[in-house]
């Protein structure tokens, strides 16, 4: 998954209803869509008032109504960061919660109360976010355990390898750095100019521009770019032939890894 944001490394890290689970709404009946995921065939929206999976051509709220702020799955487990709804008795913030259940029921699993994570990157026992009430990007490389902090550039976006999560790829000032050591070092890499956005998945990566996306299974093999225009692209989120993209017209959903698109109402 990918969005955009803004922030940089730093130091050492050691509401009201919206919609019932049944109900199904549209996009533009929600408030604040923060990112998009996709998994298993299936299109997600994390918004402030919960998670929602595309049903048809409308999206139906998945468990209970809560703030996600950052929104990853990996290996089928759905991690979570952001603040309580009104029927949680969480602390606030909720550091990061996951679901085995795709979204139906959520548990805590550490830094509730603690730590806000805007983005939240997973994969197997790695973990990359960006602490948006510290200020900070930490990482763990056993389970969330233990964190460091990852001495990053200035950053808009970041993704993980989901087949090696020591391997992390961040958009910095424009460009695209890829970092071997679970973000102990950085390198560029030759890409289209004025990114903001990376997405890391199982077929390959997506970078995008504020209007376009450019794809490259291997990145020593450089970027083809995608015939779509988008309107200010938001966030990313590609798995297999699935492509969920967010923008100010919308959702634009692929299921043919991007080759066309279409805009959900």
């Amino acid at each position: 998954m990918l969005r955009v944001l803004g922030a940089s490394g730093a130091a050492l890290l050691l509401l009201s209803g919206c919609a019932s689970s049944n109900e199904q709404i549209s996009v533009d009946q929600m408030e604040h869509v923060h990112s998009v995921a996709a998994d298993g065939g299936n299109f997600y929206l994390a918004s402030h008032h919960g998670l929602y999976e595309l049903n048809g051509e409308s999206w139906s709220l998945i468990g209970e109504e809560f703030d996600i702020m950052g929104l990853d799955i990996s290996d089928g487990v759905f991690y979570a960061s952001g603040h309580p709804g009104p029927t949680q008795n969480w602390a606030d913030p909720i550091g990061i919660i996951t679901s085995v259940d795709r979204g139906k029921t959520w548990n805590p699993k550490t830094f509730m109360g603690e730590v806000d994570f805007h983005l939240l990157e997973v994969s197997g026992d790695y973990f990359v976010g960006v602490a948006a009430n510290y200020g900070v990007v930490v990482g763990s490389s056993d389970g969330a355990e233990s964190w460091l902090t990852l001495e990053t550039p200035s950053l808009d976006s970041l993704s993980v390898n989901p087949k090696n999560g020591s391997e992390i790829l961040i958009i910095s000032e424009g460009m695209l750095l890829l970092s071997r050591d679970a973000g102990l070092s950085f390198d560029s890499i030759e890409t289209p100019d004025n990114l903001l956005l990376v997405d890391w998945n199982d077929s390959g990566i997506f970078v995008g521009t504020d209007q376009r996306l450019f794809f490259s299974s291997d990145l020593n093999q450089g970027f083809s770019s995608n015939p779509e225009i988008f309107n200010n692209i938001q966030s990313v989120s590609a798995q297999g032939k699935q492509v969920i993209v967010l923008d100010e017209d919308g959702v634009h959903i692929s299921e043919d890894a991007g080759e066309s698109f279409r805009l959900l109402p």
